[in-house]
C-alpha cells in the first residue's frame, strides 16, 4: 500500500492492455478505456483504517462515486463479478468499496483485493471490444490483475481563467 496516500490523485492503468479504470457517464458502471486525460480516470484515495489494518477507498473524480464491487454475475465474455460506482451510507455498503492493495513484484504495480478476496480485473485481452472491468477469485490470479498506479501530481496555483468574452454589435 506504499503506492497510496490519503487525498492523492490516481490513475489506475492496466499492466497488459494499457487502458485505464474509467468511471463510465452513467455514474455506474466502470470499464477501461485509453483516455488518460480524461476526469472519468481519476481516482481519488482515501484511506480508512480498521481493526484490521488499512483499506482503500477509490473514488471517482468525475462522478463523486466510490470503486465497489457487487456480487452480481459479470456480462457474457466477462470473468468473475462486476464492478460498480457505489455511494456508501452505512457499513455493509462500506465493505463493497473497501479494497486492499499488494505489491505484485513490479515497479507501481499493485494488485487490488477487495474484503471478500476478490481481486479487480480488466477484460478484453483477446477481445478488444470487451471493455468490462471485474473482480475474480482468488485462486485465479491472472496479468490481466496487474495495474499500474500513477500518480497525478497536483498543480501549482489556481486553474487559469479563459480570457475576457468578446460580443460583437449588431
Amino acid at each position: 500500500m506504499d503506492q497510496f496516500h490519503d487525498r492523492q490523485h490516481v490513475r489506475l492503468r492496466s499492466r497488459v492492455l494499457g487502458t485505464y479504470l474509467h468511471a463510465d457517464h452513467d455514474g455506474e458502471r466502470v470499464s477501461l478505456s485509453r483516455r488518460r486525460d480524461s476526469l472519468n480516470a481519476a481516482w481519488v484515495v482515501h484511506i480508512h483504517q480498521r481493526g484490521d489494518g488499512p483499506y482503500l477507498l477509490l473514488h471517482s473524480a468525475a462522478y463523486g462515486r466510490y470503486l465497489g464491487t457487487t456480487f452480481k454475475p459479470a456480462a457474457l465474455g466477462h470473468h468473475g463479478c462486476r464492478t460498480e460506482q457505489r455511494d456508501y451510507n452505512d457499513e455493509p455498503d462500506l465493505m463493497a468499496v473497501m479494497w486492499k492493495a499488494s505489491e505484485a513484484g513490479f515497479d507501481n504495480v499493485v494488485l487490488l483485493r477487495n474484503v471478500a478476496g476478490r481481486y479487480l480485473r480488466a477484460n478484453g485481452r483477446y477481445l478488444p471490444w470487451n471493455t468490462g472491468v471485474t473482480v475474480d477469485n482468488i485462486g485465479n490470479i491472472s496479468a490481466m490483475m496487474y495495474w499500474t498506479v500513477e500518480d497525478i501530481p497536483d498543480r501549482e496555483g489556481p486553474p487559469g481563467l479563459p480570457g475576457p468574452i468578446h460580443v460583437s454589435s449588431p
